[in-house]
């Protein structure tokens, strides 16, 4: 039953399994290419240069495994809360917890097998590319040349079936939980996810961080710049668990803008208060690429030799937040097929809904850029007060350049599946 849930589900929304595909793949990319890495430093004589490579092998192999489970839990999350309805029905007709578990992860774990040769392919492309530039950087010891073998496919093996394990089992708790007959309620009605629980969770973990934050203080400025990575990961958990709250929130402001434009813009701020929960899991991705990117580009600033591999890992880091914000605007915008066809039929033009698909943009690039920010200017306040340059010293190009990506990402990922709902007929009855 359970691998049959699971493959009846792929074919349904291929959509979800192509968000959750393209993490892998980069996840699967990158960890070949880092273990690559350290097989290759492991047969160097002993020099700073082959403590280097290792270095850089451990560190985005780890950060890598980390971001997999969180892209992973995160576009597969979504899906399952996408499929409240199918949900409630096998819980009401006596499917039982552990087997709505099993059915997510086995789901992840088929999208998996064929995102490990994939993945694994890029990766070879990806390391000899690498290892030439680190060369050309002076990290490499001279006459070291680069080796492969087959642990990085079993390391990336490894990865990929833990990541999508951990990752559906995680994102297909809260669809476990429930009861039968609230399931049911639920899906007919989806609360906005703006919960007393939420909101201690959401406190604690901030609490965790600025104590963890402390911490990191008192073991000097080494100890600090190491450990700006760990403080913005726990900054950003803290913002994800208070998406919703944060979400409705900003929304305030913002209506009193939006309502201006017209229907629209009413729309807009009415669809943002209703949809909160759905679309935290968009600004929590895109505040973590800009947190990386301000924080990174920040401890960067007046350095006359700026380190390569800072910039690939912003890069990186950046790259797997942004495919996971993609993703999660792409399915929130498919989810929305009998919404649109509704619209229509009572007269919204296209016109008027490409515009309301703006100002939503608009609202969710805003309210991350704003906590991404607010993130990195948290995490690296311990070094900006030790004397160190900080986001804030970044030149207003870096501040726009950014601010226009982000709008940009977050734009396409929302109209242009919108471009595509508005090439369907409405049928009556809001079907499409």
């Amino acid at each position: 039953m359970t691998t049959g849930l699971a493959r009846a589900s792929l074919r349904a929304r291929p959509a979800s399994a192509t968000g959750v595909f393209c993490a892998l793949v980069l996840a699967a990319t990158v960890i070949t290419a880092s273990v690559a890495v350290l097989i290759t430093a492991s047969g160097a004589p002993p020099s700073p240069q082959r403590e280097d490579l290792t270095t850089i092998g451990v560190g985005f192999t780890l950060v890598t495994v980390y971001l997999s489970i969180f892209s992973t839990a995160q576009v597969a999350a979504l899906a399952v809360a996408q499929r409240q309805r199918e949900t409630a029905l096998l819980r009401a007709i006596g499917a039982g917890p552990w087997q709505l578990r099993r059915a997510v992860a086995a789901e992840t774990l088929l999208t998996a097998l064929p995102a490990l040769p994939t993945g694994y392919g890029l990766g070879l492309l990806l390391v000899r590319w690498w290892f030439g530039a680190m060369r050309d950087q002076g990290l490499v010891p001279p006459g070291l040349t680069l080796t492969v073998g087959p642990l990085p496919a079993l390391v990336a093996a490894a990865v990929l079936t833990v990541s999508s394990l951990l990752g559906g089992l995680l994102a297909a708790q809260r669809a476990a939980r429930a009861r039968p007959a609230a399931a049911l309620g639920e899906s007919a009605a989806p609360g906005s996810g703006v919960t007393v629980v939420r909101v201690v969770l959401a406190a604690a973990a901030l609490a965790g961080a600025v104590a963890l934050q402390r911490v990191v203080t008192a073991g000097g400025p080494d100890r600090v710049a190491e450990r700006v990575p760990l403080l913005l990961l726990a900054y950003l958990v803290a913002v994800g668990l208070a998406g919703p709250v944060l979400g409705r929130l900003a929304a305030v402001p913002a209506g009193l803008l939006l309502r201006r434009f017209g229907a629209p813009g009413e729309l807009a701020v009415a669809n943002s208060r209703a949809r909160s929960r759905r679309l935290s899991a968009a600004i929590t991705p895109v505040a973590l690429v800009v947190a990386f990117a301000l924080a990174k580009l920040g401890s960067l600033v007046g350095r006359q030799d700026p380190p390569w591999i800072d910039l690939f890992a912003t890069a990186l880091y950046g790259g797997f937040a942004a495919l996971v914000a993609a993703d999660t605007l792409v399915m929130l915008m498919l989810e929305r097929r009998r919404e649109v066809a509704l619209l229509r039929l009572i007269g919204a033009g296209p016109s008027q809904l490409v515009r309301m698909a703006l100002y939503e943009s608009a609202l969710v690039a805003g309210t991350a850029f704003g906590l991404g920010a607010a993130v990195a200017a948290a995490a690296t306040a311990p070094l900006v007060r030790l004397g160190a340059p900080g986001p804030a010293r970044l030149p207003a190009e870096v501040w726009g350049g950014l601010a226009l990506a982000v709008t940009s990402l977050v734009v396409v990922s929302s109209v242009g599946p919108l471009a595509r709902l508005l090439t369907v007929r409405p049928a009556p009855g809001g079907s499409t």
